[in-house]
Order: structure tokens, then C-alpha cells, then sequence
């Protein structure tokens, strides 16, 4: 070991020195010539390997057909022995390419395998355990052992072998509680060829708990046995396609082992030989096998296992069981491939140990048998589970075959379907003492049990509705167990006597008879109470749709509303009369709504209910009290397209939620009430019609006179909708307004003076009115109106000037056309003149701290003339706005 190491080292020190490919390869001359296997040291080392498992082959040599097993010593056959050291090819030191493939690995730590010879130098360093075909392979005779953790990705290449009579030829192992992976690999080729010998294609040896995981392997051989690892299990994973049909000596069981689990994807197995007499043979009783004394097949959930052989299940009387876990699918033909005799029977030996049939919820299970299951003095029993499918059809006798000591058990338990087919009255063939319960069923709700006179008719003799029940079946006798739940009469057992064929199957059709009330409606919600007669299964959904068109109903496409209800918790949801209740919200205000119901159960889904119409209240988006004093100005609006719906126009799964309504109804009437007591008694409560508008008629006004001052009023409404029904409405807090004693104040200038400018003489504004600008102010709490009554001359030098109603005097006269503007309103000026008092002018409404701008301009058409100073009196009228 030390030489080899420094050997390395030095080639290592000359690759650094000498970077060419001739030190490569002297490196690889070097080292190889210290662990090079050549095909006699090989022999030598694999017949030690050999010697070291001490696989038991007298054990395989007891079988029914006297065919022995020999592990073969490798010297004493050329034809199964490696090819001797004169064959050049694989005498000659490995090859500088193929050596480089040895230190190769993919992404993900895989060593790559080109050859056989790869393959043989990885497995010289106990550090590499994952390995990867790059090319199909040919194993031949030589042998290669595999170790714990190691994994085989076959990429989906092809492993040919011949093991011949030899354990340790092809892939072996033997170390106790090693697991070992093969995957993504052919074994053999489609011809049967390429796969040949005992001892399955990874061999195991008497090391006990070794567990070889099969994941998306395929097996063809017609000279061959895929299995074989009797003190361990194999587990199945992927899709698995085996092919094992031959008659050539090497054609064995399918598999020597005590426990096979299929744990994921679909295993298909076609299995004959006419060298022996069973699929599996199970030996071990080891007690570091965790499954010694057994005969286990076990299909894990979800998982799928189909099998058909001309064999008989098993060898030997280790206890056998049978397990399909929930949604898993186990087919077993014992037809299809049958060459008759004794391989026709389910067992080969006579049983004693417990057998156990044990197919669990929603399992998928077909067992076609060509001979009754022969279960001698064996217990155990066949347990079907919830939901699960179960036919079992023998071609000739009854079902079972048994003693009349065996305690076998039959136990349905809410099964969705069992059906026993054979050829013998009584169908079932158990042969329990007197009064002994050995079969049994129950159901969710009710079992029909159906009895045929032959296997082959398709019309029931009798038809028996049971929710559970207890029997004694004594070969074709059945008895009641006392106690019963729901006990056979005794016309119901004489069918079940003369019958060759019975079926139990759970009840069921699809729900009819429903109900459905619409009540409590809001504006934006509803609670609907359905019914149903459910037929024999409770409803698994209750879909609930709302239609604002009658004409869409029956239709889900056209529905606004869809609401599945699956929950049953709170909801009276059984077999046969049910209930249920669901509020749905998001509706629209005032709108008719059309409601319907389908329910449905395990049978399928019923027909739509007769439609319920129900109406959505009216809804009160807001509303306002503008008070002047002793009267109010009431302003609301009405919710109108505020609900949402889902668009189903193109089914369920592609529904478009969030849509906004445009569906909702025309507001009828609209009643303002208001009160100063807001409790609202009737003879405290005054009410006015509002006026409406909108396109929904969801705005309303109205103005509420003759209030009383300084008195505190609250306000509602009653609206009538779409239903024809007036609903009272109000804001949360309630609406109130405060009435006030009017007060009429408003601020007016006591003095407004007017100009001319000189500098205007002599141009186009000669004679131009100027003035400042004047406020007018409400600053009372009632709304105002303010006019000119009166104008007066206040001088001498104002009677003398003829006030104009125009701006068309006579330049170079005593004439004023004196204009009062509001607002700056160029457009409207108020003349002042005499005749003011019989025409009075209007300078507006003052609502409540509202201010107007006051401002004179005019005329004046004898500028040039020494100035005059003329006064008048103006007399302005405030009074209350009424409008």
C-alpha cells in the first residue's frame, strides 16, 4: 500500500514537471500497474467474495420441480467464467481514455460509467457511491459488489449479465443492513435475452435487512429470476415494466424474498416458468429480518401493482399477507397466463399461519383466479375498507377454501363496492363454527346487497338494502349473529344460499326532492335554507346561484352568485333528509335576485330547484340637513350599483370575480321623516315626499318649512324599492339638525363717493365716473335679499343735474348718468335715478355670510364747468330670502 501511494505521488510530481500526455499517461501506466485486476486475479477475488456470502443454495434446490441451484465455482466452467488471461483485449492494461472516464462526474457528484471496466475501477475506492451509465454495459460472468449507500442510474441504458448458477456473478451484495439504489435501467434485452440466471440481477446474500430500491426498472428475460434477497425486502418505486416468461432452467420465481413493497408509481409484472411452482418463494426466519416468517406484498398509497403469472403465490406456510394502502390499485391474473395443475391454486403448501387480505381506504383491487383461495386451517381475514373497489372472481369453485377449523374472517367497512363471482352456490366458501361471526359489513348510510344465480348474469336475482350486518357463513349456509344491527330475513338468506355470485355495494343516487327559501335579506346579503332527499349519500357540495334575470336561471353561465358550500359541520347533511343554511353577501341594493340549488353526492349532482325570488333592500349612501333657521333643505342619495358579481361566462374554473353591478332597480318613493324625538313615535313623526331624479332614481330633495327655532330635529327616511315594500332607512349616527331663531343682519356702506378726474379732459374718459369699491355683508343667520327703494338729491348742487337712465346725455349739460355696479357686473349696471322709488332694483341674494361688491361708474357730460359737489340719499331694503 505505501509503494502505491509513493508511486502516485511521483507521477503526480512529473505531470506537474511534464504537462504533455506521455507522463499522463506513464502516470497512469504506474499507478494501475499496482491495482489493476487482470480476468484471473478477478476469478480469484469474486470466488473469495463468493465464499463470504454463504448464500444457502441448498435451500433453493428444494423447490417442486427438484431443479437445483449451485453457486458454480468460476474456474470450473469457461462458458460461465470470465474470459481467461490469454484473451488479449482484456489482458492488456486499461486504456488511457477509459481511465480518464474514471474521474468523471456529472452536476450532481455522479461518477460516469462508459464500460464494464469503468465500473470495476470505481468500485475500488470505497469513497465513490454513485455511479451513472453513459453506455449500455455488458456484465457477462464477472462479478461486482455493491456496498451500502451505492446508487446505479442507468440513465436509462441497458445492463446485460449471465449469472448462470453463481450469487456472486453481476451485481451482488452482502452487508447486513445496506440499502442499495438501482435506477432508470434496463436489465436484459426486450427479447428476454441479456438477463440470465438465478439470483436475481442484484444478489443478495445471507447478510440479513438489506434493502435493494428498484426506482423505474425494467426486466426482460426469458432465463431468468429478476429478485432475490432472502434475509431483506425490495422496494419499487417509478414505473417498472417485468417481463419474466421462459422455460429454460434459469427460469425461476419471479422473487426469493420475504417482503416486496411497491411504494410509488405503476409496477407491471408478467411472471411464468415451468421450472417452478410459485411467484414468490419466502424462506427467512432470521430474527434480524424484520419481516422473517412472512410473505409480505405491500402496495403503498397512491402506488399501482399488476401482476399476472401462471404460478402460485407463494411457497412454503410463512404467514402471507396481501396490503393495498388508500388509493392504491393491486391487479392480480392468475388467468391469463394459467398452465393448469397445481399452479392453478393461490398457495402451494397447505396454509397454517394467519393470511391477510388487508385492502385499505379507496383501494383499487382485482384479484382473477383460476381455483378458489385455498386457505386451509389459516386465520387471518379480508378487510375492505371505505370507498375501496374489490372484485374477486374465481373461474371454478367458491371464493375461499378452508377448514372447518380456520377462523378466517371476511369485514367490509363502508366499501364502496365488493363483489365475489364463482361457480359454487353460496359463493363465499367459509367454513365457520356455529354462531362464530366470520362475516361482516357496514356502510355510511345503506349497503344493497346483490344475489345472482349464476357468475355470468347481469340481472340480480334479489335485491336487499342493509345499513350493516353479522353473519355466519358456514359453506353455503348463512346465519344471523345475534344482535345484529340490521339482521337478512330468512327469504334474504336463501338468496344469498343459492347464489353464485353476490355483490355489496353502497347505495346511492343522486339527490331529488329540493328545497330552497330565501329570508332576512339586507341590502347586500341573504340567507338561503335548502333542502334535499340525499338518496343513500350525504351531499359532498351544495352550490347555491343567484340570477338577476329570471330568464337566466337553470344556467350557471348566467349566474351573478356563486356559493359552494362543503363544509357540513354546521349544516344537517346525511343519507336521506337534509338541511342546509348559507348567507351570501356582496349583493347589490334594491335589486330582485332569482335563487337556486344543486346538491351534490357521491352519486352525481341533482337537477337545479325551482327558483326563489327575493329582493335586496334599499341601502342609504348618505344624507345632509342644510338649515336656514326655521326650515331645512334635506338632500340624499340612495345606493345604486354598489354590489359586486362574478362573471361565469365561460364556467367556474375560468370565472372572473370583482365585476361591478349595473343590474340594480328604480327607487319608487322616497319619504323624508324628521322628528325632535328620536325614537320616532308615530305621533311626534311628520313626514314629506321627496323628489327624485338620477337613472335610478337614487337622489332625493326636499325642504322642510315652518320648523320651530332653536329645536333640535332628527331626520330619516322610507323608501320604497324594487320589492314594492317600504323599508325605513337611517344614518348611523342618526342624522339631526339644529333649528336657530332668524336673525337678519347685514353690514351696507353708510357713505359711497363718486369722481371725475381732470386728466381725463380732453380725452375719450372726459367726464369718467370713479369711485371706490363697497362691501355688503350677510352676517346674520338667515339668507337675505338686498334692493335700491329710494334715491333722494341732498343739495342744491344735485338738484341741479338731471339724472340720466343711459349713457346718452348731451355733452356741455348739467346731466349725470350715475350706474351702480355689482360685482363689478360690466354687463348689468343698476342706473340710479329718481324713478328708483317705483321701480326699485334688485342687487341680489345674500345667502348667509355671502358678501357682495358695490361700486359707481358712469357719466358726467359738463366736466369742463367749475366743479360741483351734488349728495344723494340712497335706501337699500334687507329682507328674509323665502326661496
Amino acid at each position: 500500500m505505501k509503494r502505491s501511494i509513493h508511486l502516485l505521488f511521483i507521477s503526480f510530481i512529473i505531470v506537474m514537471i511534464f504537462p504533455i500526455d506521455w507522463s499522463y499517461a506513464m502516470e497512469i501506466e504506474q499507478s494501475t500497474k499496482e491495482t489493476l485486476l487482470t480476468p484471473e486475479s478477478a476469478e480469484e477475488s469474486l470466488a473469495q467474495d463468493s465464499s463470504a456470502m454463504s448464500i444457502n443454495d441448498s435451500s433453493s434446490s428444494q423447490e417442486s420441480t427438484g431443479e437445483e441451484k449451485s453457486i458454480e465455482n468460476e474456474n470450473t466452467t469457461e462458458s460461465d467464467s470470465i474470459t481467461n488471461s490469454t484473451d488479449e483485449n482484456k489482458s492488456e492494461i486499461v486504456s488511457k481514455s477509459a481511465l480518464k472516464a474514471a474521474f468523471e462526474q456529472d452536476a450532481d457528484g455522479f461518477w460516469l460509467v462508459d464500460s464494464a471496466a469503468t465500473l470495476t475501477e470505481y468500485l475500488k475506492d470505497s469513497q465513490k457511491l454513485k455511479f451513472r451509465l453513459t453506455n449500455d454495459i455488458d456484465l457477462e460472468s464477472t462479478g461486482y459488489q455493491l456496498t451500502d449507500g451505492m446508487i446505479i442510474d442507468g440513465a436509462n441504458h441497458v445492463i446485460t449479465y449471465n449469472k448462470g448458477g453463481s450469487a456472486s456473478r453481476g451485481f451482488y451484495a452482502n452487508q447486513a443492513n445496506a440499502v442499495i439504489e438501482i435506477r432508470n435501467t434496463q436489465f436484459g434485452n426486450t427479447d428476454g435475452s441479456g438477463a440470465v440466471g438465478y439470483y436475481g440481477f442484484l444478489s443478495g446474500g445471507s447478510a440479513a435487512n438489506m434493502t435493494f430500491i428498484f426506482d423505474s426498472v425494467d426486466y426482460y428475460s426469458t432465463n431468468g429470476q429478476m429478485i432475490y434477497n432472502t434475509n431483506g425486502s425490495v422496494i419499487m418505486r417509478g414505473q417498472n415494466t417485468i417481463d419474466q416468461r421462459g422455460t429454460s432452467a434459469y427460469s425461476q420465481e419471479w422473487a426469493e424474498i420475504n417482503y416486496v413493497e411497491i411504494q410509488s408509481g405503476h409496477t407491471s409484472i408478467k411472471h411464468s416458468s415451468n421450472q417452478t411452482s410459485a411467484f414468490i418463494w419466502s424462506t427467512s426466519t432470521t430474527s434480524a429480518n424484520p419481516h422473517a416468517r412472512t410473505s409480505q406484498i405491500v402496495v403503498r398509497a397512491d402506488a399501482q401493482l399488476d401482476i399476472q403469472t401462471n404460478s402460485n403465490m407463494t411457497y412454503g406456510t410463512l404467514a402471507p399477507s396481501y396490503i393495498v394502502e388508500k388509493n392504491a390499485v393491486f391487479n392480480l391474473d392468475k388467468v391469463t397466463l394459467a398452465t393448469g395443475g397445481t399452479r392453478n391454486q393461490f398457495f402451494a403448501s397447505s396454509q397454517t399461519q394467519p393470511v391477510v387480505f388487508d385492502f385499505q381506504e379507496n383501494a383499487q383491487v382485482t384479484l382473477k383466479l383460476p381455483l378458489p383461495i385455498n386457505l386451509n386451517r389459516s386465520g387471518g381475514g379480508l378487510t375492505v375498507d371505505e370507498n375501496a373497489d374489490v372484485s374477486i372472481d374465481v373461474e371454478s369453485g367458491s371464493i375461499f377454501t378452508t377448514a372447518s377449523s380456520s377462523s378466517f374472517t371476511i369485514n367490509m367497512n363502508k366499501p364502496k363496492q365488493v363483489a365475489f363471482s364463482s361457480t359454487s352456490p353460496g359463493t363465499i366458501g367459509l367454513s365457520g363454527g356455529n354462531g362464530v361471526n366470520n362475516l361482516s359489513f357496514t356502510s355510511n348510510y345503506l349497503q344493497k346487497i346483490q344475489t345472482f344465480s349464476t357468475k355470468t348474469d347481469s340481472t340480480p336475482t334479489q335485491e336487499m338494502f342493509k345499513k350493516a350486518s353479522d353473519l355466519n357463513v358456514q359453506g353455503n349456509n348463512f346465519t344471523n349473529i345475534p344482535g345484529s344491527p340490521d339482521p337478512f330475513s330468512t327469504q334474504e338468506m336463501l338468496d344469498l344460499k343459492n347464489s353464485q355470485k353476490i355483490v355489496f355495494s353502497e347505495f346511492m343516487e343522486v339527490p331529488d326532492q329540493l328545497g330552497l327559501l330565501a329570508a332576512d335579506q339586507t341590502d347586500t346579503s341573504v340567507s338561503l335554507h335548502g333542502s334535499s332527499v340525499n338518496n343513500g349519500s350525504p351531499a359532498s357540495q351544495v352550490k347555491f346561484f343567484l340570477f338577476t334575470n329570471e330568464a337566466d336561471t337553470n344556467d350557471l353561465t348566467k349566474a351573478k352568485h356563486i356559493v359552494t358550500l362543503n363544509n357540513f359541520d354546521d349544516q344537517q347533511n346525511t343519507a336521506l333528509d337534509s338541511m342546509y343554511n348559507v348567507t351570501i353577501k356582496d349583493l347589490n341594493p334594491n335589486t330582485n335576485y332569482w335563487a337556486q340549488m344543486v346538491v351534490i353526492n357521491q352519486a352525481g349532482e341533482s337537477d337545479f330547484s325551482t327558483a326563489a325570488k327575493f329582493a335586496t333592500n334599499p341601502q342609504l349612501k348618505k344624507i345632509t340637513a342644510d338649515v336656514t333657521t326655521t326650515s331645512a333643505i334635506i338632500n340624499g342619495e340612495l345606493a345604486s350599483d354598489t354590489g359586486m358579481w362574478t362573471d361565469f361566462s365561460n364556467g367556474e374554473a375560468a370565472a372572473v370575480p370583482n365585476q361591478t353591478a349595473n343590474y340594480g332597480g328604480q327607487y319608487q318613493q322616497v319619504k323624508v321623516e324628521y322628528s325632535k324625538n328620536k325614537d320616532f313615535p308615530a305621533n311626534e313623526t311628520m313626514a314629506q315626499i321627496a323628489t327624485l331624479s338620477g337613472d335610478k332614481n337614487q337622489n332625493f330633495t326636499t325642504k322642510l318649512k315652518g320648523l320651530d327655532g332653536d329645536v333640535t330635529y332628527y331626520v330619516r327616511v322610507s323608501v320604497t324599492g324594487v320589492s314594492g315594500e317600504a323599508v325605513i332607512l337611517a344614518m348611523t349616527p342618526l342624522t339631526e339638525f339644529q333649528t336657530v331663531t332668524e336673525i337678519i343682519k347685514v353690514e351696507v356702506p353708510i357713505e359711497m363717493a363718486f369722481q371725475t378726474q381732470n386728466k381725463n379732459l380732453g380725452t375719450v374718459k372726459e367726464g369718467q365716473i370713479y369711485s371706490d369699491d363697497y362691501q355688503v355683508i350677510n352676517k346674520g343667520n338667515t339668507p337675505t335679499k338686498l334692493s335700491i327703494t329710494n334715491l333722494t338729491k341732498d343739495n342744491a348742487a344735485a338738484d341741479q343735474l338731471l339724472l340720466l337712465n343711459s349713457l346718452s346725455g348731451n355733452q356741455g349739460q348739467d346731466e349725470l348718468a350715475l350706474q351702480l355696479l355689482v360685482d363689478n357686473n360690466q354687463s348689468d349696471p343698476l342706473f340710479l335715478t329718481s324713478d328708483v322709488s317705483n321701480n326699485p332694483l334688485s342687487i341680489g341674494d345674500l345667502k348667509v355670510n355671502e358678501q357682495k361688491h358695490l361700486s359707481l361708474t358712469g357719466k358726467y357730460f359738463n366736466p369742463r364747468k367749475q366743479a360741483v359737489f351734488p349728495s344723494y340719499k340712497m335706501t337699500l331694503k334687507v329682507e328674509k330670502n323665502e326661496e
